[in-house]
């Protein structure tokens, strides 16, 4: 296996079996290659096994949802999971050049070093065992194991996994096959999520050297921030499955999209605030910092104003010499750096990694409105909420 000890994803049992077979390497990513793999065999045989019965395609069945009118599987299986293998290196990325960051800034301070080093060791070691992916695995297969037999897709409603109340070879495959490998991607993608939200409390454990004055208004640690981001991903994908689910209901149940709303805004504002969350556990070393930096910052302060004041109010009239002093200079700077400390942030995080996260969990919901509405009839709310 490629040693790369700051990888999240680089290690364990899928990325060596993939070594093994040439689709990954440290140089390059075959991450399309894996996508279209996986979607092939999840897609393929239910195209081909619902062409056979006549359940593929709308207005040529006698089924009512046929699997192209099936837009929680098309959600699923063309969508999110192969978003999700896609996003997999840009996201590994983002957070080894956090990690190298952190290893190579004064964040850490010699003395911790050795500490640092055992952590990232750590994390090493447990994204290079193969207990949680074959966890992952099992956790995938078992409900088609224990249960083989698929459900109905909507309740009341004939579709082309079943014909009457027997399961067709494409449901089997469904349940057996395609369903497994989603949960399998998406259950390693959460796996990798919680390896990285442990490795941040563990850090956080550490005396990282994070200092009040730090322009990017978190303490040297925004760039923490950025990586949380590419996490969005989770969120975009989670929004496509909503999405699929909502049109199924809207489409065959003929359910208005206001019955929906509550659990549209509940998942934009969970998506955000799950993401965001392994960054709370920097909060107390933050705020200490916070704290500190307000005191001591403080009392410059009151140092320079009292300078300030002697030197300038004791001035005589008509003394221009002051002009060529830089005490006012001395005073604004100060102000500036006090007031970096005074708004730091406890979360590394700003406005815009939550906008933007909140964006990747909305924007796939946008279809729904084309649904719901003619686009004349959302021209004219556009038109009406302008004017």
């Amino acid at each position: 296996m490629i040693d790369d000890s700051f990888s999240l994803m680089r290690g364990g049992l899928v990325y060596r079996a993939l070594h093994s077979m040439g689709l990954m390497g440290h140089d390059r990513h075959t991450s399309g290659v894996v996508a279209m793999l996986l979607t092939l065999v999840a897609v393929a045989p239910l195209l081909v096994l619902t062409a056979l019965d006549r359940t593929l395609l709308p207005g040529f069945t006698q089924v009512a949802m046929p699997l192209l009118g099936d837009y929680a599987l098309i959600a699923r299986f063309l969508l999110a999971m192969p978003l999700l293998v896609l996003a997999a290196p840009a996201c590994d990325r983002f957070a080894r050049q956090a990690l190298v960051q952190l290893s190579r800034s004064r964040l850490v301070d010699p003395v911790l070093r050795v500490p640092f080093d055992a952590e990232i060791a750590r994390m090493k070691r447990l994204r290079d065992s193969n207990m949680p992916e074959l966890a992952c695995l099992l956790l995938a297969v078992a409900p088609a194991l224990f249960d083989a037999v698929p459900v109905g897709l909507l309740r009341g409603v004939s579709d082309w996994a079943h014909i009457g109340s027997e399961p067709t070879p494409a449901g089997y495959w469904l349940a057996l096959v395609s369903t497994s490998i989603f949960r399998f991607v998406s259950l390693v993608w959460l796996w990798r999520f919680l390896l990285w939200a442990w490795l941040l409390w563990r850090l956080s454990r550490l005396d990282l050297d994070v200092r009040a004055a730090h322009p990017d208004g978190a303490g040297g640690l925004g760039f923490l921030g950025a990586v949380q981001q590419r996490f969005g991903i989770l969120a975009l994908a989670g929004g496509l499955l909503l999405t699929g689910y909502c049109m199924n209901h809207m489409i065959h149940l003929g359910q208005p999209l206001g019955a929906f709303q509550h659990l549209l805004v509940a998942y934009v504002l969970t998506a955000v605030l799950v993401i965001l969350a392994p960054l709370l556990v920097m909060a107390p070393l933050l705020a200490r910092a916070k704290r500190n930096g307000i005191l001591l910052y403080g009392r410059l302060g009151q140092e320079a104003a009292h300078a300030f004041d002697r030197r300038w109010l004791a001035a005589h009239p008509g003394d221009t010499s002051l002009l060529d002093v830089g005490d006012a200079s001395a005073i604004c700077d100060l102000t500036g750096v006090y007031a970096t400390v005074r708004g730091m942030a406890i979360i590394p995080v700003s406005r815009w990694n939550m906008a933007w996260l909140a964006a990747c969990a909305a924007l796939p919901l946008a279809p729904l409105a084309f649904v719901a509405f003619s686009f004349n009839e959302i021209l004219q709310h556009l038109a009406s909420i302008l004017t």
